[in-house]
């Protein structure tokens, strides 16, 4: 039976999310599981989004900034949350109304310090069904194995995720980054190779991730694959070298080790930086999905 002691503490980092944003708060709101707080950070939007937010000040908790950017937001509403696990949650998607009662269900069934993630579904700007994505279930594998899977690209959507909240005591936090597109990544790293958190996959949809006109253009996505590079290196770089090397040679044997079909399909990526302005983002993302489910 699922412990209701079990605070869950969800933040809403919002920027001109006017959109979307009621029918996300809704959904946020209409969970089954009742012992949740909500805060939402106001990160100085310039559209309705603040007025929105203040038609349920009865219910959800509200703090306004100037912008900042996103990391800024996060750790600002991070700052006061007060439950046992928290749940980052973007303005433009919607929850099942059971997502956050199967996510602590399945937390006691798991050990501590551990991230619990799910499959999710794609919806458009109207909110209709595009396909379910079904990431690649890792949950068998160890530690180390998973994260050399994870040195080699995301594994998870970050809005399905509900991360213990003793993360951000032991120093792990969301960085203001270059590209705040890797803010996931990088925290998701550092949990994984500094924390030894484990990770945990739920294979259920439990999301419904919305691809819309206003998110990253295919270039900005190719750029933040780049920089994610970067990332990789320099956390990397912070450990002891003999641990390093391992994780190298791990993940070198790991790439090697891919199909041929795999290999063409990174390669394809990197092609598409000089594909027409006509391509749209949503064939990327579905181009980027397929990779990720190959991992």
């Amino acid at each position: 039976m699922t412990n209701y002691d079990d605070k869950v503490s969800i933040v809403l980092p919002v920027y001109n999310s006017e959109k979307f944003l009621q029918e996300s708060i809704e959904s946020v709101l209409n969970q089954s599981y009742e012992n949740t707080e909500i805060i939402a950070v106001n990160d100085g939007s310039t559209d309705k989004s603040l007025e929105i937010l203040n038609q349920y000040s009865d219910r959800i908790t509200i703090m306004s900034q100037e912008n900042q950017g996103l990391a800024s937001a996060l750790m600002r509403g991070i700052g006061r949350i007060s439950g046992k696990w928290f749940k980052w949650f973007s303005p433009d998607d919607l929850l099942f109304s059971d997502s956050i009662r199967i996510l602590v269900e399945e937390s006691h069934k798991v050990e501590p310090n551990t991230v619990l993630y799910s499959d999710w579904e794609i919806i458009d700007s109207n909110g209709d069904h595009v396909r379910d994505f079904h990431e690649s279930n890792h949950n068998k594998l160890s530690k180390f194995d998973y994260n050399v899977r994870l040195l080699d690209g995301q594994l998870i959507n970050v809005n399905t995720a509900l991360i213990p909240s003793e993360i951000f005591k032991k120093g792990i936090v969301f960085a203001n980054l270059d590209d705040p597109v890797a803010i996931d990544y990088d925290f998701f790293l550092r949990c994984a190779i500094l924390n030894e958190t484990r990770f945990h996959l739920i294979p259920k949809p439990l999301v419904k991730y919305r691809m819309h006109s206003n998110q990253l253009s295919h270039k900005s996505i190719l750029q933040t694959l780049d920089y994610i590079e970067t990332i990789k290196s320099q956390l990397l770089s912070s450990i002891p070298e003999e641990e390093k090397t391992k994780y190298l040679d791990a993940l070198k044997k790991y790439q090697q080790s891919k199909s041929v079909t795999q290999k063409t399909m990174n390669l394809g990526l990197r092609m598409l930086s000089k594909s027409p302005p006509w391509l749209s983002d949503r064939i990327l993302n579905l181009y980027l999905a397929k990779i990720r489910r190959s991992r």
